[in-house]
């Protein structure tokens, strides 16, 4: 990592002298010459905070961000560090989008804006089966407990996608779940077959988890919360990661974490693919395509988010930075809004058995992007529904 301190010390002078203009200047001059200076950008972050009016051209200040990315990719260079300044760059560019006359998102939710019914918050689960019938079945009956518990405050239903025929039909059904036959590959294509599907069901959110995913009953909570305050898109930057072979749990740290270039330093403050959350207006606006047309079998958490950005504008950004927006007299907050599971003291583990899309091993190639915590879940139990499989 590099830093040009004496441009540094002098736009920090300015930003404390309240020259913003200048210290603006200094900011985006040296960024556009050293894209790696993380410091530099630390300061022009806080000097946009001061007066957001220094910004003649919020182009710069995407093309800088995009730039810093792109070279601490290219450098493997650690950029969790920096976090709080992209959150609110970040945010500053959502609100440059969306204060636009005319924005279509915003048109959209003056028209088709649904209100969440204060007494329950109707989620929709969507996953795809292949395989492991097992660990289907585990989630299945784990998901239809979970639900017991959450009823009647929280109305949880499940659309699985399978490609067994009456195998995989069985294993789903047995448990009331909505079934729907696809192909497995493209996995974009299954998956977006599922959302399809789900579009003729009548939901406030819709819930992405993998079978393999399992997430606790406060999670759930902490869905209906957020889905009740206007939160359209919802993630978690981090997981637990639980072994079947090796008997052996992970907290990944997610992306950025370290200068390793597995941690992928340009993604940082991105959610993970487990437990996403899409409340049902932005899919209607996205016209329920997250994955139409893709023909992948890899990246389909990436090319999600890259749809949402390119059809709303939103970026990742921390809860504080969210967009907030009142129509109607309903709350909505817009970005992708980006939680870590560890700090709300929330749980969700991603199991990894066999025919994983991603390995085990792909999370723990450094020490610096996961904690091994196998001894303290053995301890607490918090894994013991494993026990079925």
């Amino acid at each position: 990592m590099r830093f040009d301190i004496i441009s540094a010390s002098q736009a920090e002078m300015a930003l404390e002298s309240e020259d913003f203009y200048h210290s603006f200047d200094i900011c985006r001059s040296c960024l556009k010459k050293t894209p790696g200076d993380a410091l530099l950008y630390i300061i022009m972050a806080r000097t946009i905070s001061r007066s957001p009016a220094v910004v003649d051209s919020w182009k710069d200040v995407a093309d800088i961000t995009s730039s810093l990315l792109d070279f601490n990719r290219r450098k493997s260079i650690q950029t969790s560090s920096f976090w709080h300044a992209l959150s609110f760059i970040n945010s500053c560019l959502i609100s440059n989008h969306l204060s636009h006359n005319g924005n279509p998102l915003i048109k959209f939710l003056k028209q088709n804006g649904r209100r969440v019914s204060g007494g329950k918050v109707k989620l929709l689960i969507l996953t795809c089966v292949w395989k492991r019938h097992e660990l289907s079945r585990l989630f299945f009956s784990y998901y239809q407990e979970l639900g017991g518990k959450l009823s009647p405050g929280i109305d949880i239903q499940i659309v699985a996608v399978g490609s067994e025929g009456e195998v995989s039909r069985s294993v789903c059904e047995e448990y009331g779940v909505h079934y729907l036959e696809y192909p497995n590959q493209p996995l974009s294509d299954k998956w977006q077959a599922g959302l399809n599907y789900a579009r003729s069901f009548d939901f406030d959110a819709l819930v992405v988890l993998g079978s393999d995913d399992f997430i606790c009953e406060d999670t759930f909570r902490f869905y209906s919360k957020q889905v009740s305050k206007g939160a359209l898109f919802l993630g978690f930057q981090d997981c637990y990661l639980h072994d079947f072979s090796s008997q052996k749990t992970i907290y990944w740290k997610g992306y950025g974490a370290s200068n390793e270039q597995q941690s992928q330093p340009h993604r940082v403050g991105e959610t993970i693919g487990l437990g996403r959350v899409l409340r049902r207006e932005l899919l209607e606006f996205m016209d329920f395509d997250l994955w139409e047309g893709m023909d992948a079998n890899k990246s389909l958490d990436g090319i999600m988010k890259n749809k949402i950005i390119g059809k709303t504008g939103f970026l990742p950004v921390k809860p504080v930075h969210g967009f907030d927006l009142k129509l109607n007299g309903d709350d909505y907050l817009l970005g992708m809004l980006s939680f870590r599971l560890k700090d709300l003291g929330l749980f969700g583990v991603d199991v990894k058995v066999s025919d994983n899309v991603t390995a085990f091993e792909k999370y723990i190639t450094s020490t610096n992007v996961y904690d091994d915590v196998t001894l303290e879940f053995s301890k607490n139990g918090r894994l013991d529904f494993l026990n079925n499989l």
